[in-house]
């Protein structure tokens, strides 16, 4: 059983899901060169978030449908805020655009139906801001309010 992660310049690499999650995290990080100390996720070609994260000691055919293409994500975490901010790590317009990133900002729906939505340009990459309210910060919840930026 694997899965297809896409990532980089329209680069893709297959990756076995009989393993932890954790696991799975830490390949996919050495083999997509993000060797970065920040933190990766994954969202289906649709900009679903499939919240690897927050289900590390579960098997990672639990979570991902086998011969699934992913998007390779990185999550950086604000340290004085509950934000969490997810950049897509592929650069290709074609899975990556308008419709990608609204899904991708929808990612905490299903729990908060009371959120506010705001554009915001950049010149930076394509990223998806995601606030946790602080009553449920700790929790690891999802998101209250939202902003996409487009560059």
């Amino acid at each position: 059983m694997f899965i297809t992660v896409l990532y980089g310049d329209s680069e893709e690499m297959l990756f076995n899901i009989n393993c932890k999650v954790q696991l799975l995290l830490e390949c996919m990080k050495n083999s997509c060169h993000y060797e970065n100390e920040g933190e990766i996720e994954l969202a289906d070609d649709s900009g679903q978030v499939k919240n690897l994260l927050e289900n590390q000691q579960c098997y990672a055919s639990e979570l991902l449908s086998e011969r699934e293409t992913c998007v390779l994500l990185a999550v950086n975490r604000s340290p004085d805020s509950s934000d969490v901010i997810f950049t897509p790590l592929l650069n290709d317009d074609t899975i990556v655009n308008a419709k990608f990133l609204a899904k991708l900002g929808n990612w905490g729906e299903s729990k908060y139906s009371s959120r506010k939505l705001k554009s915001k340009k950049s010149n930076r990459k394509n990223t998806v801001v995601i606030t946790t309210p602080p009553e449920v910060a700790g929790k690891q919840s999802t998101s209250v309010r939202k902003r996409v930026a487009k560059s």
